[in-house]
C-alpha cells in the first residue's frame, strides 16, 4: 500500500502541500519519480540510494515509484529528497510511529552519508503547515533559526536521517534556544552629512523616508544624486516584524539568506546596474527580481537615462499595483512590490542641462534621452528634485550638515502619525481614495489655490492625489493634523515644471 508523506512546493510567494506517495511492490527492480518533477527531483534518486547505503539500509530491489501529487503542476527543488526516503523507510518498516508522520511537513535535502542539507523557502513552508493545522514541520538544522520567526508551531531540526528516525519513533528531537542573534547588525560608515549643499534635495530624501514616497533625482554629474540615495537607508526606521517576516520570504525563496544571519532585518537597498535584464528586475519563473528583494526597503535605479525603455516602462504597473505577477504558460507567480523607488540621471547624454555651456547635445539628442522617463513612468514618482552643481563656497565649506540621526527623529515622529492614523504600518503613499476623501481635506481656499495650477501644468488625476498625499507626509513632519497651503505649496514644488 502506498505512505503519503506531506511536503511543499512553491510558485512565487505562494507555497502548496504536495503529497509525496510512495509505494514498494514485486517487479522488475526500479525507482522512478512521477508527477512532474525537474532536473534536481529526479536525481534526487542517486541521492537517496547513497544515502540508505551509509546508514546501513539496504535499498529495495523492488519497484519503488514515487508519485509527486497534484501531478498536474511543474514542482522545482531539491526539498523532496528527506519526504521521499523517509516514504521509504516506512514502506520498509523503519518508521513505527505512523500517526505521527501524517501529522507534519517534512522537507530537506540529503548528502550522499545522509546527512540533511538546508533548502530554500523554509519559512514559506512553516506558515503553509501553520495555515493547514498541523501539528509541525520537520526541516533541516540549519533552517531553523529561519524557521523560528514563525511562532504557534512545532518545528523539528534535523541534521541527518538518525535524527529523523529518532522522532518519528520516539518524539526526541532536538530543543534549541533561539540565543544567537538572528540578524547580522550593520554599522553605517555612511551619513548625510556627509553632503555639502543640496538643503532642497535632501529635504525631499526626509519627506520620501517618512511617506514611502519615489524620488526622482534629476542633475549635473557630481551633484549628489548617488550620495543622497545611498543615504536613504541610514534615516529610515528599523523593520517592524510583520516587514522583516515577509522579506524574509522573499530572500529565502531566492536562496539567498546568509547562514550565519538567516533573517533579513536590516532594510533592503537594492541597486542593478543599467545593463540588467529585464527578468533580473521584475523577476522570473523561479527568483524574484530587484523590485521585490529591495521588499520595504530602498531601489536605486542610477543613470536612468542608460536603461532600455522597455525595461522602464516594465516598472509602471508594479508601481501602481504593489505586486508583480509572472505569468508563463502554465502557471503564474506572484511577487509583492513595496519599497521606496530612487531614480537618478543625468539630463542629458552629455550629463549637463541644456542651458549648460558645457552642454555639447543637439536638441534631438536630448528628447530621445529624456524620453525614457518621461510621461507615465514620471508621473509615478512622487517627488522630482533638480540638482545644480555645487557653488566653490559650498565645495569649500568645511562645516557637516545635518546628520542622519537627526534627520531620522523627524522621520520617526512623521512615521508614528500615520501608524497611529491607519492603525497599521501603512504609510501615506498607501493611501487610497478613502483615505485621501478622509485625511487630505481642503477648504475653498486651498482649492482655490490648487484650480490655477492643476490648469497650468496640465497634472493627471494621479499626480493630484500624489501632491496630495506628499501634501499630507509634510504635514505630518510638520505635526500638524490637517493640510495648510504651506504643506501643498512645497508638495508643488516637487513635480516636474
Amino acid at each position: 500500500m502506498a505512505i503519503t508523506i506531506l511536503s511543499a512546493s512553491f510558485t512565487g510567494m505562494n507555497s502548496y502541500i504536495v503529497s509525496v506517495e510512495v509505494d514498494i511492490f514485486n517487479g522488475l527492480s526500479g525507482f522512478s519519480i512521477v508527477g512532474m518533477g525537474d532536473t534536481a527531483i529526479i536525481e534526487s534518486r542517486e541521492r537517496i540510494r547513497s544515502s540508505l547505503k551509509n546508514i546501513d539500509v539496504i535499498f529495495p530491489a523492488k519497484k519503488v515509484i514515487v508519485n509527486l501529487s497534484p501531478a498536474d503542476i511543474r514542482k522545482k527543488g531539491s526539498q523532496f529528497d528527506l519526504s521521499i526516503c523517509t516514504g521509504i523507510l516506512a514502506n520498509l518498516g523503519y518508521i513505527e510511529n505512523m500517526p505521527r508522520l501524517e501529522k507534519y511537513l517534512i522537507l530537506g535535502e540529503l548528502s550522499l552519508n545522509g546527512d540533511v542539507k538546508n533548502c530554500k523557502g523554509i519559512i514559506n513552508a512553516v506558515i503553509l503547515a501553520k495555515n493547514n493545522n498541523l501539528e509541525g514541520i520537520i526541516i533541516p538544522y540549519d533552517n531553523y533559526r529561519e524557521a523560528s520567526l514563525i511562532k504557534g508551531i512545532k518545528i523539528i531540526p534535523v541534521k541527518n536521517l538518525t535524527d529523523v528516525f529518532r522522532f518519528l519513533n520516539e518524539g526526541k528531537y532536538y530543543t534549541l534556544k533561539n540565543t544567537e542573534s538572528n540578524s547580522e547588525t550593520y554599522t553605517n560608515d555612511i551619513d548625510f552629512s556627509d553632503i555639502k549643499g543640496q538643503s532642497h534635495a535632501k529635504r525631499a530624501a526626509e519627506i520620501a523616508a517618512a511617506g514611502g514616497h519615489n524620488l526622482f533625482l534629476i542633475g549635473d554629474p557630481g551633484s549628489g544624486k548617488s550620495m543622497i540615495a545611498k543615504r536613504m537607508i541610514t534615516i529610515l526606521p528599523h523593520m517592524h516584524e510583520e516587514e522583516i517576516i515577509e522579506t524574509t520570504r522573499i530572500y529565502s525563496i531566492a536562496g539567498m539568506l546568509s547562514p550565519e544571519f538567516p533573517v533579513v532585518s536590516e532594510r533592503p537597498f537594492r541597486a542593478p546596474h543599467h545593463t540588467a535584464s529585464t527578468v533580473s528586475l521584475v523577476g522570473g519563473s523561479t527568483r524574484p527580481g530587484e523590485i521585490s528583494l529591495a521588499l520595504h526597503g530602498v531601489l536605486f535605479l542610477d543613470e536612468l537615462g542608460e536603461y532600455p525603455l522597455k525595461l522602464l516602462e516594465v516598472l509602471r504597473q508594479p508601481l501602481e499595483d504593489g505586486k508583480i505577477t509572472i505569468s508563463r504558460a502554465d502557471f503564474s507567480a506572484v511577487y509583492p512590490v513595496n519599497m521606496i523607488l530612487i531614480t537618478a540621471s543625468n539630463p542629458s547624454p552629455s550629463g549637463y542641462f541644456p542651458n549648460d555651456p558645457r552642454c555639447t547635445d543637439t536638441l534631438r539628442d536630448i528628447k530621445r534621452y529624456v524620453k525614457k522617463f518621461s510621461g507615465p513612468l514620471l508621473d509615478r514618482m512622487d517627488l522630482y528634485v533638480e540638482l545644480k552643481k555645487l557653488s566653490h563656497m559650498e565645495i569649500l565649506n568645511m562645516n557637516n550638515g545635518e546628520a542622519s540621526a537627526d534627520i531620522k527623529k523627524r522621520v520617526l515622529k512623521a512615521r508614528k502619525i500615520q501608524y497611529l492614523r491607519y492603525n497599521s504600518i501603512k504609510l501615506n503613499k498607501d493611501m487610497k481614495k478613502k483615505d485621501l476623501e478622509k485625511y487630505c481635506r481642503l477648504d475653498d481656499e486651498m482649492l482655490e489655490f490648487l484650480t490655477p495650477v492643476i490648469e497650468k501644468f496640465e497634472l493627471s488625476a494621479r499626480a493630484y492625489d500624489k501632491i496630495l498625499k506628499v501634501a499630507r507626509t509634510i504635514a505630518d513632519l510638520d505635526e500638524a493634523e490637517n493640510i495648510q497651503i504651506r504643506h501643498l505649496s512645497e508638495a508643488l514644488n516637487y513635480r516636474k515644471k
